[in-house]
């Protein structure tokens, strides 16, 4: 502390003599100043008000629902390698009749020249966005206030729609503008603050498009530096919460609930420049508090840093921040400078709620050299941020400029830069101003995309920070359901079952006409439509929203937090294989206890395998011949098995080394398989191929010959037992027959139509008898016979995947001795 004292004495000293002076002047000249990059930020002015909770914290604007429109007054300045500080914008500037009385958010061009920004020109107007020149010349208003559009079927919620903000401005490579804004009526589910999403214009401000549907927020986009996507904030937010207890399969009652969690934070995500193909950026989408994080700025190498607010709605304060940064992808984060989750209360008793305890920070960006830039207070009710620079790892933190009494932020280095790459998207975008209604004739309003998950049941890898997949269920059922903005005032609509189909029976899901730029979220169930749920209880129902837009295909595996990270496979056939030990019930030949604590045979499948904690390992409390066994309700074929010797921990007296396993793999009580050495396991896992497949529903493994011990004792243990396997088609026959009567002919549409990869076809006899099933193209050639034999009365159905065709109209027929019907159908690359 006494050493942040001395940097505010010294920032103080090198900067009073300009303070009276900025009151006046444009430009003036700060001694001994060392900083090596020029930079542009904005000065706002301080607000109390800044937690509802605790009204004496200082206000920090921009920062979410809360303070993003907040209007503190402001200056935008720059401030060169010589020391040189101007200012481009104040409320004395004129440009043309514009005065701006605040400004934020400033974004550099990629020649270093321009900046981009957003400026309000009253109390009563709305934010807009602004360019001008870094020497103060060129000054133009991009976004204008002339959005016309009829409100009426808001109903009583239309006055919270007349007037619209547009923030945060960012330069797209292609020379296009993206921002933030509320154009789009909709109220966030939280809180009842206006929901923004993402907009592209052309530089002049001309052709906006909406590239989000976001139900809640979209904010704060930057532009990834690796791959020219974009990344940003996204409020992960649903308010209806999984329920087996209500007849709709959703609840806004925690107390008939699977689970209370509705997320409710802010997290990274990355789109393309339409908006297609939305990814989780980077976090542990098992815990939300390291997930939240908020303002992403990306390193060249293509790594995040980030703002941590304990607030993580950020609904209540914008403040007590924290500054993080994460590896890209599935990870924990590492904390750099400011407010981290152990940060104590500025105030215990009566408790400052969101209030903690400073310094804060915020506003981090990644400098050439490896530094970090970064906005810093260490004051509470008097809040005073000034523009620090940091190590990495937030040690050697250095004043580099501050105001007293003002809030220097948004800093942004003020020279070229090299231009991220330009990547194709389809340039799709949904010209709608205004969500559908509850008429359905309004759902398809913004087009259509494919929706493939092609298997719901796939695992991350072992150790991966994601939760287990849903337990692999016969006749498991999927649900669409839609939630847009229609009439309530606070945005608290119900959502509307879209549509409800059959899981296939190896986990696949493919629909060809999911309503594009709609939000929407997913569950899945089974017959009787209980949602499925994992070992650790956690539900397959989608905890936040999805879009996409028209013309897409989103393709994806798993259903569970942080499943679009995983890769998907190339073909339909890998992507059956997945690690299917979570399906399994597990049952050993005895397990250790330690105060409370049991080593049992489940943790063998709960993914957790390189962790000292012994509490992931299964712990026999015996030597010899002790094995575990796992158990699945639905046969699966398994190509390969691998085991994992437990980690070792010296300190804990544990060094255990698994040198043979013998196995039996059976299908119901007969043995097909029996491996009987697997030679020594490892930390990383002893594969064991399975070849040819084998279809078995239990699996025994036995430890025959370890050395080493496990907390100084001589008993038997394994780290994780990995299945990798597909689901065995319980349905057995190419050709089904759901034993139901039908007592005449019928040729059904085949579903999903438009289709890719595959389809379904439902057909009826109400004899046995011979029936054939072709495929035609338009020409009249066959390309297909389904069918051609004898069929069982009943209804029957066939699933048909091409191996090769293009895109267009294709009919399919069926004939018996009395019966011929044909149809179409459509297939879709």
């Amino acid at each position: 502390m006494k050493l942040i004292l001395k940097y505010c004495l010294y920032i103080y000293l090198i900067t009073f003599f300009c303070v009276s002076a900025l009151n006046g002047n444009s430009k003036n000249k700060i001694e001994n100043y060392s900083f090596n990059y020029p930079i542009v930020f904005v000065s706002r002015n301080h607000l109390s008000g800044g937690n509802i909770y605790f009204q004496n914290e200082g206000l920090l604007p921009g920062m979410g629902p809360f303070s993003r429109f907040k209007i503190t007054g402001g200056k935008l300045l720059t401030l060169d390698e010589s020391g040189n500080l101007n200012v481009l914008i104040d409320s004395t500037k004129n440009f043309n009749g514009i005065k701006l009385i605040d400004v934020q958010q400033p974004c550099v061009n990629w020649d270093g020249n321009r900046v981009l920004f957003s400026g309000i020109e009253n109390r009563d107007s709305s934010w807009r966005i602004y360019e001008i020149k870094k020497d103060g010349t060129g000054f133009r208003k991009i976004t204008q206030t002339n959005r016309l559009i009829n409100l009426s079927q808001f109903g009583n919620a239309a006055y919270r729609f007349v007037k619209y903000d547009d923030i945060d401005p960012v330069y797209l490579p292609d020379g296009k503008i993206i921002f933030s804004s509320t154009r789009f009526p909709t109220i966030s589910q939280f809180g009842s603050y206006l929901t923004t999403n993402l907009y592209i214009c052309d530089s002049t401000g001309e052709n906006i498009f909406r590239i989000t549907s976001e139900r809640n927020g979209a904010e704060k986009p930057t532009i990834d530096p690796v791959t020219g996507k974009i990344v940003y904030s996204r409020w992960w937010l649903n308010i209806d919460m999984p329920s087996n207890l209500t007849a709709t399969g959703y609840t806004r009652n925690d107390s008939l609930a699977i689970s209370s969690d509705k997320a409710n934070i802010w997290q990274t995500d990355i789109i393309k420049p339409d908006g297609d193909a939305i990814k989780l950026f980077a976090g542990d989408p098992r815990k939300r508090i390291t997930l939240s994080d908020y303002r992403p700025r990306i390193t060249n190498t293509g790594n995040l840093y980030s703002v941590f607010i304990p607030n993580l709605s950020l609904a209540y304060t914008g403040g007590s921040s924290g500054v993080r940064y994460y590896n890209s992808g599935l990870n924990n984060y590492n904390f750099i400078f400011g407010v981290d989750t152990n940060t104590t209360l500025y105030i215990s008793n009566p408790p400052s709620t969101y209030t903690y305890t400073p310094p804060y920070a915020t506003d981090p960006v990644p400098l050439p050299d490896g530094r970090i830039l970064l906005s810093v207070a260490n004051t509470v009710e008097a809040q005073d941020y000034g523009i620090y620079v940091c190590n990495s790892n937030g040690s050697g933190l250095t004043p580099v400029f501050d105001l007293p009494g003002t809030l220097e932020l948004n800093a942004e280095i003020l020279q070229a830069k090299t231009k991220p790459p330009l990547i194709s998207y389809l340039n799709q975008y949904d010209t709608n101003a205004v969500p559908p209604t509850i008429d359905p004739g309004t759902f398809y309003q913004g087009g259509l995309f494919r929706f493939d998950c092609l298997n719901i049941y796939t695992n991350a890898p072992v150790d991966d920070v994601i939760n287990d997949a849903p337990p692999i269920t016969r006749n498991a059922l999927f649900r669409f359901f839609l939630n847009f903005q229609r009439q309530d005032e606070n945005g608290l609509d119900n959502p509307i079952l879209f549509r409800e189909i059959n899981i296939n029976y190896d986990g696949k899901i493919t629909q060809g006409d999911i309503p594009a730029n709609v939000s929407l979220f997913e569950q899945a169930t089974d017959s009787n439509r209980h949602i499925l749920v994992n070992s650790k209880n956690n539900a397959a129902h989608v905890t936040g929203f999805n879009f996409d837009i028209n013309g897409s295909g989103t393709k994806c595996v798993g259903c569970h937090a942080g499943h679009s990270t995983l890769p998907v496979p190339l073909d339909n056939t890998e992507a059956q294989f997945t690690n299917l030990s979570t399906s399994a019930i597990v049952t050993e030949s005895s397990f250790k206890t330690t105060r409370n604590v049991f080593y049992k045979g489940k943790n063998v499948v709960d993914r957790r395998a390189r962790t000292t904690d012994l509490t992931a390992d299964w712990v026999a409390n015996g030597n010899n011949n002790e094995f575990v066994e796992l158990n699945w309700q639905i046969p699966i074929d398994v190509r390969n098995i691998k085991l994992y010797n437990i980690f070792p921990n010296i300190p804990d007296g544990t060094n255990i080394q698994v040198n043979d396993c013998e196995m039996f793999l059976y299908n119901d009580t007969v043995i097909v398989s029996h491996i009987p050495s697997t030679g020594a396991l490892t930390t990383d896992g002893k594969s064991i191929p399975i070849s040819p497949l084998q279809t078995i529903n239990k699996l025994k493994v036995i430890i025959k010959n370890f050395t080493g011990t496990i907390q100084n004792q001589n008993v038997a243990g394994l780290a994780e037992v990995e299945t990798n396997a597909r689901i065995y088609n319980y349905l057995n026959t190419n050709i089904q027959n759901k034993n139901t009567f039908a007592g005449t002919y019928s040729l059904e549409q085949n579903f999903p139509n438009p289709f890719n990869p595959s389809t379904q076809i439902k057909f009826s006899v109400p004899t046995s008898q011979y029936v054939s099933l072709k495929i035609y193209d338009i020409t009249g050639k066959v390309l297909a016979v389904l069918v051609e034999g004898k069929i069982e009365a009943g209804s029957n159905f066939i699933n048909y995947t091409p191996s090769s065709l293009a895109s267009g109209i294709y009919f399919y027929s069926i004939k018996t001795k009395d019966y011929f019907r044909t149809r179409k159908m459509v297939y879709i690359k």
